[in-house]
C-alpha cells in the first residue's frame, strides 16, 4: 500500500476574525481547529504530518499535542498556498508516497472523506486528485475547469475568473491528494502572475495536465465538511453543526435528550442506550454514561463515569469523578475530584 502523509496549511492570520490571535488556534467545541485537522490526519495513519506555520507560530506549535510524526515548516512570509508547499518540501526529501494537502481552518473534514479521496487517488493511479464540491453559487471559491469529456483540466481563482467561468458551480475545496514527486516537480513551475501576486497551488493542476499527467476529482456532497472559518459568527455556526450532529447520533441510538438545543455533548462522550438527559446540561471531556442513568437539568459533567441506573437530580457539577451504579446525587450537589460538598 502506498504511504500517505499530510501538509496542513496554517500560516495565515485570519484578519476577518477581528482578533490578534492566529485563526487556527480558535477553539471549536473545546478543541483548537488546527488540532482537529491534525487529529483527522492521524486518524487515517499519516506517517508524517507537516504543519506550515507563520503568524504566531510559537503559539500554534505550542497548542498541538506532541507526537513523533508531527513536524513544522516556517512560512514567515506568506506568498500563497504554492509558496507554503515550497516551504514544506525540505521535510519530504526522503519521502516517496502520496501527500494530502489540508487546510488548518477547515476543522469538520471527516477521516472517512480523506480515506475516500486517498483510495480513489490510488485506485486510479492519479498524479493529483482534488476534492471538489458543487453549489448553486460558488461565491469566491476557485472554479473547476473541465473539458468537453468532463476531464479536469484546471482551476481558476475567482479573482482571475471571467464572467462565464464564475457561473461554474463546481469549486475547489482546497483539499488535495498528490503523488509526492508530482507535487514537488510541478510546484517549482508555477509563477505569481495573477491578481494576488501569489503562488497558487491550484496552478499545479494545469501544469500536470499539460505534461500528460493524470488528474482526477472526487466530488463531496456534505459541504459543511469543507467549510472554512472566516469569522467568529461562522465559527459559532460550525460549532452548532458539529454539536447537532453529535446529538443526532445519540438520539438515533437509544438516548433521550430533552430540549436538545439547550444541551451540549462533546465528541469524546460515550452514552449507552436508555439514558435520559434533561435540558440545559453540558457533557464535556471523556464522560461515559452507562445504561439507564438519568441526568437532570442544568448539570455540568466533565470526565465523569455515571454508573447504571444512577440519578443526578439536577444542578449538579461533577468533574473527574465516578458516580456509582444506582447512586442518587441530590439536587445541587457537586463532586470535584471525588470530594463531595454542598454550598
Amino acid at each position: 500500500m502506498t504511504a500517505i502523509a499530510a501538509i496542513i496549511l496554517a500560516a495565515g492570520k485570519g484578519t476577518r476574525m477581528k482578533s490578534d490571535k492566529a485563526k487556527v488556534i480558535f477553539e471549536l467545541a473545546g478543541k483548537p481547529m488546527i488540532q482537529r485537522v491534525v487529529d483527522t490526519a492521524k486518524a487515517i495513519n499519516c506517517e508524517r504530518i507537516c504543519v506550515v506555520v507563520g503568524h504566531q507560530k510559537e503559539t500554534v506549535m505550542g497548542i498541538l499535542d506532541e507526537t513523533p510524526d508531527l513536524v513544522f515548516a516556517d512560512q514567515s512570509e506568506q506568498l500563497g498556498t504554492g509558496h507554503a508547499i515550497m516551504i514544506a518540501e525540505d521535510d519530504f526529501k526522503d519521502y516517496n508516497g502520496d501527500i494530502l494537502i489540508l487546510a488548518g481552518d477547515v476543522p469538520l473534514l471527516k477521516a472517512e472523506t480523506l480515506i475516500r479521496l486517498k483510495e480513489y487517488h490510488q485506485q486510479t493511479n492519479a498524479d493529483c486528485t482534488v476534492l471538489t464540491a458543487v453549489l448553486d453559487d460558488a461565491e469566491k471559491y476557485g472554479r473547476i475547469i473541465r473539458d468537453s469529456s468532463s476531464n479536469v483540466i484546471g482551476i481558476v481563482e475567482y479573482k482571475d475568473a471571467t464572467t462565464e467561468q464564475r457561473k461554474i458551480r463546481e469549486f475547489n475545496t482546497g483539499i488535495w491528494c498528490f503523488k509526492s514527486n508530482a507535487l514537488f516537480d510541478s510546484i517549482h513551475k508555477i509563477d505569481n502572475n495573477n491578481a494576488q501576486k501569489e503562488y497558487y497551488l491550484t496552478d499545479t493542476l494545469e501544469i500536470l495536465v499539460k505534461e500528460g499527467k493524470k488528474v482526477e476529482a472526487v466530488i463531496l456532497e456534505d459541504i459543511s465538511q469543507v467549510s472554512g472559518i472566516n469569522s467568529q459568527e461562522h465559527l459559532a455556526e460550525l460549532e452548532n453543526v458539529l454539536i447537532d450532529n453529535i446529538k443526532s447520533h445519540w438520539l438515533n441510538n437509544g438516548v433521550m435528550i430533552h430540549n436538545p438545543k439547550s444541551v451540549f455533548i462533546g465528541e469524546d462522550v460515550e452514552i449507552e442506550a436508555d439514558v435520559t438527559i434533561e435540558s440545559h446540561t453540558t457533557l464535556k471531556g471523556k464522560c461515559y454514561l452507562e445504561k439507564g442513568c438519568h441526568i437532570g437539568s442544568h448539570c455540568y459533567l466533565e470526565n465523569v463515569d455515571v454508573g447504571k441506573e444512577a440519578i443526578l437530580k439536577g444542578y449538579n457539577i461533577i468533574i473527574d469523578a465516578k458516580v456509582n451504579d444506582a447512586e442518587i446525587i441530590n439536587w445541587g450537589e457537586k463532586i470535584l475530584e471525588e470530594t463531595m460538598f454542598q454550598e
